[in-house]
């Protein structure tokens, strides 16, 4: 699995964020919802304390009632004009109620949610028009498969003027998105009503998941019915111009589900902005609104409890009402119809309900338009974040790449460094990698010059002694005199002994890698160990002298002995070699420079003499292996260059370097030592 998709996988938690933001949105309108619905509550509750023990707007025949009172009032909007096209528009502003979904064994379920909203029209009086809106996952139609009838979705409407003389009628739904909906038009208005669903299974098993039965609804008659024309309609006046100073339509019904008075309407506001943006915020809503949990749904949007048992009900029953339901015509909106009915008294009897009802949508505004600002605010910062973070990855992969590239090309097939890695201009974590790769191509590349130059040297050193003991080998077997045989054969030893020599020097070298490898550091003195090498060489280079310039009191720090004094060895040797005749050579012991008020991090052990200075051109590569400054003839002794190679593995693992530099009229030679 590569980086980019490892990346984008590492991205789909930050996908739960928006829905997180726009929940957050959707409870806020929820919590304003709830706050707005307490307010109607009390509204309602003091306009029907203003009909409390009103006996003369209450008392009347109740016979035109009996057969009414046995069924739940369904409230009736009056339109303007109705037209049976299946299409809801005219249905927006028509307060509707949700029916309870039971499951076959009689349990709570809510496999879909039905509106149920009835209306009569103006323009053709006494035709009676029903809408039953539902959120369903599919509309199921009943077919025939293989000559053998499956069960579908079916809508039953019942309707007439007696329980037990009701006629059945099954409709077809038509499908819409996210569910279906079915417009019914009766040419006469019933007295009763009854609408019952049954929802089955659309994968295939097509077993009933849902049953909805409103039982027995009852059309809210119109004023003027004949069961209220007996009513004193200055009474009512008076009571209806007190009820219209409250917001959205305030309904009064009597015992029997009677609508007896009713003032304002419930507006459903400015339509909503149709421009892109506005289109797009109300997407993201719905579907934030459609992923929310299903407690959400059950017990905040369709008032839990309250679905079963609609508000008018229960305050005609002497208690209090409440529902609040979403607009599915205006998804992505947050907008809702608030109910709330309050029961009016006379003495311990409930003779009426005020039903006080509210459209959300009229209060939006700036309110809105705030919320869609949010919204998409939401959708762009994570989008942007996304983006981002998909921008820098794919920045870091095409560096990554680029490296491993510049790293292969760099190097042929036969291993050869060909090639050398550029620097980075970003001083970041890739570009300190792009450096490391650079020094390691770099070293791997003076190694291989290394080699190759240890070869040539070891074909030059070693050539001039084998030319030697071979020459002298042939003189040898052709020379008949003695005194010339006895000088070929010295000549031959010489050789012989040179290339011993040079056998262990090398041996040497190998040697001194091994013992360090394999080497613990211990606490030397490092006075006392210059002091007791500067003795032995006063015997060992006599009559050079050596002196000693080093702390009078021990100087403790973590060394190996035997390493740091073959590297003085060395540095002796060279001093002795190269010093002018008759000077001394001193051997020095001191903290590194800027350290001397303070516990030195570093020693310098040195070795000085008079003499010639360095040669210019051999400064840079004066420490490497197979170096050296020495000439000599044929017959003079080896020197591979090796003594100073060995003094830069001491100080390397002794956490230091080794360095060489000129002074007047001599050179100083050393290296240093972490002090711990």
């Amino acid at each position: 699995m590569g980086l980019r998709l490892t990346l984008a996988l590492a991205l789909l938690p930050l996908l739960v964020l928006p829905l997180i933001g726009l929940r957050f949105v959707e409870v806020m309108t929820e919590l304003a919802r709830n706050e707005r619905l307490e307010n109607q509550a009390q509204a309602a509750r003091n306009l029907a304390a203003s009909l409390h023990e009103r006996r003369e707007l209450f008392e009347t025949r109740r016979s035109a009632a009996n057969v009414r009172a046995q069924a739940e009032p369904l409230p009736v909007e009056l339109l303007a004009d109705v037209i049976v096209d299946q299409s809801a528009a005219e249905w927006l502003d028509v307060p509707g109620r949700a029916l309870p979904m039971r499951t076959p064994d009689g349990s709570a379920a809510a496999p879909l949610r039905v509106r149920l909203a009835a209306a009569r029209s103006q323009e053709r009086p006494g035709r009676f028009f029903l809408l039953v809106d539902a959120d369903d996952e599919r509309l199921v139609l009943p077919e025939l498969r293989d000559g053998v009838p499956q069960a579908g979705d079916e809508l039953i409407i019942e309707h007439g003027a007696a329980p037990d003389a009701m006629r059945a009628l099954t409709v077809q739904p038509r499908e819409r998105a996210g569910g279906w909906i079915a417009e019914i038009e009766l040419d006469e208005e019933p007295a009763l009503l009854r609408v019952r669903i049954i929802d089955v299974d659309y994968l295939g098993s097509r077993r009933i998941e849902g049953i909805a039965d409103s039982g027995l609804l009852a059309p809210v008659r119109p004023l003027g019915d004949a069961a209220i024309n007996d009513r004193r309609p200055a009474l009512w006046a008076d009571a209806v111009r007190g009820l219209s100073r409250a917001s959205g339509r305030v309904s009064v019904f009597d015992a029997g589900g009677a609508l007896l008075a009713q003032s304002g309407r419930v507006a459903s506001g400015p339509p909503p902005p149709t421009d892109w943006s506005a289109g797009l915020a109300r997407r993201l809503l719905a579907l934030a609104f459609r992923l929310r949990p299903e407690r959400f749904l059950n017990e905040a949007d369709t008032g839990g409890a309250a679905l079963a048992t609609p508000p008018l009900t229960r305050a005609l029953s002497g208690v209090p009402g409440q529902q609040s339901e979403r607009m599915p015509a205006q998804e992505g909106l947050p907008v809702w119809v608030l109910t709330s009915a309050q029961p009016i008294w006379l003495g311990d009897r409930v003779v009426g309900a005020l039903v006080l009802e509210e459209n959300t949508g009229a209060r939006l505004g700036a309110g809105q338009i705030a919320i869609e600002r949010l919204t998409l605010l939401t959708a762009a910062a994570l989008a942007a974040c996304v983006l981002a973070l998909l921008g820098v990855g794919s920045i870091t992969v095409a560096r990554i790449v680029r490296l491993r590239r510049q790293a292969e090309q760099a190097i042929d097939p036969r291993g050869r460094v060909v090639g050398a890695i550029p620097p980075s201009r970003l001083r970041d974590e890739l570009g300190a990698l792009a450096d490391s790769h650079a020094a390691v191509l770099e070293r791997l590349r003076q190694h291989q010059q290394y080699v190759g130059n240890l070869r040539g040297r070891l074909v030059h050193e070693l050539r001039t002694p084998i030319m030697v003991v071979r020459s002298s080998l042939e003189n040898l077997a052709a020379e008949t005199e003695q005194q010339r045989r006895d000088a070929y054969l010295t000549r031959a030893r010489e050789g012989t002994q040179r290339l011993e020599r040079i056998v262990a020097s090398m041996g040497e070298a190998s040697s001194l890698e091994s013992m360090l490898a394999q080497s613990r550091l211990e606490a030397v003195d490092l006075a006392a160990l210059l002091r007791g090498c500067a003795e032995g060489y006063r015997s060992a280079f006599t009559p050079r002298g050596f002196e000693v310039e080093a702390p009078a009191g021990p100087v403790r720090c973590p060394a190996v002995p035997e390493a740091i004094a073959q590297a003085l060895d060395k540095l002796a040797s060279n001093a002795a070699d190269f010093a002018a005749p008759g000077t001394a050579i001193t051997l020095s012991l001191r903290p590194a420079a800027g350290e001397s008020n303070a516990p030195p991090r570093k020693w310098i052990i040195a070795v000085r003499n008079d003499g010639p200075p360095l040669p210019a051109a051999m400064r840079d590569n004066l420490f490497d292996s197979m170096v050296s400054v020495r000439s000599h003839s044929t017959g003079g002794e080896a020197h591979l260059g090796l003594g100073l190679y060995l003094v830069r593995l001491v100080a390397e693992f002794h956490g230091g370097a080794a360095f060489a530099r000129d002074l007047p009229g001599g050179v100083e030679v050393g290296f240093t030592v972490a002090a711990g």
